[in-house]
């Protein structure tokens, strides 16, 4: 269950007060449980943290069954589909714009957290599913796919593009497999894709290459011709070794654009007619909101786009625009149906929840309690009048998302250090507050919406106990440094005062957060107590 749960234990006898508000004897009572049930598993959803939102397990002490009820019950889980070759060629001509992930396994069973947490993460992009390999159809397999032995992976993207990948063996390969195939060859740029596409200001990308319309005859034709042009650059006969080494370093990148979705866009990189499709290139320069805009105007032939992208990319000007400001993407929504499905889906999850813990309620603490409860939900509307609905304040953005960085003072500074496990704080050193802040705060604004980063700066001449630290690390003033959660380990990714370019500090806090990074060993200093 790693990644899907934290698992932690409750001493009965040490703790009766909190093992009576975790695993009380039923919902309404203040004392817990009954020692001879001992023990008893209590969950909380990812989405509450509450006491009332406890979720108390009945059933078998078995691996399974408990993996089953975090998944389902706790971390809600979409489930992943069981396939036969019967089921499986159905799967595989659903839903055209999403990646189908099909995983072979030799045993049979429920799918694993892993495919079931990149089934909800990848809902958008990806149809995830298993297929019991059997050794009696090992034949089929090998002649209808490839397929030689299990754990396999098949990926099926469009344009018919079919990837086998065999002897997939370990959590962290079929990880990298779900991340490498999350997107198709030419991915829908939306606001959850903006990420991974790297089509976005402050970036490796230095180029995005975009097709944009509606869905029609024409729009399909200039997505399918781009699309040929990045799997010609892709392919080892690339008329193009610049633009293939971009592809490779995701330096470059491109996707296609729903006008009618994301009209801001439309409206942003282009006029007139909606209906026909346009070819844009943005070319991005830093961690600056504003982009360069080019408009290819020629035929839909690969070569001459080629042509047109190599020359944008290699600092061609000629019929850029500059200065436009980057667009913002509507945000993604279900439709209206798979809303209602959703809403029954939990609904009725719920429903069945508070049902068989009335029932177990009736059990274990008699009639009473749950006749109660029902008298008493039948008779709130008769006595109390619907109170108005107050419209929700606007959120803004605070002091540190705006251009000023606020300086980290000994109070905040030991704030900071009680609130270990949860956050990676980001700060630079500086001795006075003429210190150049501008690429520091360049990054700030780059990670401003990631709720685990806290930014700001340290005056080394004034925070107590910080002076000696610095001297001792080699952290001069103008040194960035990101400290782990934990409070004892820190790195220094470079400096904020410009010399070192604002996307390479980018890049670097962006491989801490996907778990890639040099800690060196250090003590969060003590402040001095007056």
């Amino acid at each position: 269950m790693d990644g899907v749960a934290r698992l932690g234990r409750v001493n009965i006898a040490l703790y009766p007060e909190l093992a009576a508000k975790v695993a009380p004897l039923h919902p309404f009572s203040s004392s817990h449980v009954n020692p001879r049930n001992l023990p008893v598993v209590v969950g909380f959803p990812r989405n509450c943290g509450a006491f009332w939102c406890r979720r108390k397990y009945r059933g078998m002490m078995k691996e399974s069954a408990l993996s089953a009820f975090a998944m389902d019950h706790l971390a809600g889980y979409e489930d992943v589909p069981p396939l036969t070759r019967e089921s499986l060629a159905a799967f595989l001509e659903g839903d055209p714009k999403k990646v189908k992930f099909v995983y072979f396994n030799s045993r049979a069973g429920s799918a694993s957290p892993l495919l079931r947490r990149a089934a909800t993460e990848y809902r958008n992009d990806v149809s995830v599913a298993q297929v019991h390999y059997k050794q009696s159809e090992a034949a089929y397999w090998i002649r209808k796919h490839g397929m030689h032995t299990p754990p396999a992976v098949l990926v099926l993207k469009e344009a018919g593009e079919k990837i086998i990948e065999q002897d997939v063996t370990g959590k962290d390969k079929l990880k990298a497999l779900l991340i490498e195939h999350k997107l198709q060859i030419l991915p829908e740029l939306r606001s959850s894709s903006l990420k991974s596409t790297g089509c976005q200001p402050g970036g490796l990308v230095q180029v995005c290459v975009a097709a944009i319309g509606i869905d029609g005859f024409h729009f399909t034709t200039a997505r399918d011709t781009l699309r040929a042009v990045k799997l010609t650059l892709q392919s080892p006969s690339s008329p193009s070794a610049t633009l293939s080494t971009a592809l490779e370093h995701k330096e470059l990148s491109m996707v296609w654009i729903d006008a009618r979705r994301q009209r801001g866009v439309r409206e942003a990189l282009f006029a007139g007619d909606e209906h026909m499709p346009r070819i844009v290139a943005m070319r991005f320069f830093g961690g600056e909101e504003k982009v360069d805009l080019s408009t290819y105007d020629g035929s839909m032939i690969r070569a001459d786009i080629a042509a047109w992208i190599s020359s944008i990319f290699e600092g061609d000007d000629e019929g850029m625009v500059s200065g436009i400001e980057f667009p913002k993407l509507a945000v993604d929504s279900l439709g209206f149906y798979e809303r209602a499905l959703r809403f029954q889906g939990s609904t009725l999850s719920w429903a069945r929840y508070f049902g068989a813990e009335l029932v177990y309620m009736s059990i274990e603490a008699g009639p009473a309690v749950p006749v109660g409860m029902i008298l008493t939900i039948v008779m709130i509307p008769m006595l109390f009048q619907r109170p108005k609905r107050r419209k929700k304040p606007m959120r803004k953005r605070s002091e540190m998302d705006q251009d000023a960085v606020i300086e980290l003072n000994d109070d905040a500074l030991e704030c900071l250090k009680e609130q270990h496990m949860k956050s990676l704080v980001v700060m630079m050193f500086i001795e006075s507050s003429e210190d150049d802040q501008e690429t520091f705060k360049k990054l700030r604004n780059a990670f401003w919406r990631e709720p685990i980063l806290s930014f700001g700066v340290v005056n080394i001449r004034k925070a107590s106990g910080w002076s000696d630290f610095a001297e001792s690390s080699g952290a001069a003033a103008g040194s960035v440094l990101v400290w782990h959660p934990m409070r004892t380990k820190f790195q220094i990714i470079g400096s904020g005062d410009g010399t070192i370019p604002h996307p390479v500090l980018c890049a670097k806090i962006e491989k801490i957060l996907d778990g890639m990074s040099n800690w060196q060993d250090g003590v969060w200093p003590v402040q001095a107590k007056t």
